[in-house]
């Protein structure tokens, strides 16, 4: 349907329905990835907070010379 034959109305009802409802519908997806950025992040936090790391278990030999020791 082309903008010629469109009446008024109803291209004030699309204009009014995009100018009303697109900030409610961003502030809802601002909120929501908001919402799930906080879930991110507090779960990378429990992770971090409850995760076993291992020790490294690599031997070192290291050579000391006897200069350093007194006698």
């Amino acid at each position: 349907m082309s903008q010629a034959a469109q009446t008024p109305t109803v291209i004030q009802r699309r204009r009014s329905f995009h100018r009303n409802t697109t900030p409610i519908a961003m502030s809802r997806v601002i909120s929501i990835l908001f919402v799930l950025f906080l879930f991110v992040i507090g779960g990378g936090m429990a992770f971090l907070a409850s995760w076993d790391m291992p020790a490294p278990s690599k031997t070192v030999e290291k050579v000391i010379p006897d200069e350093r020791f007194p006698r």
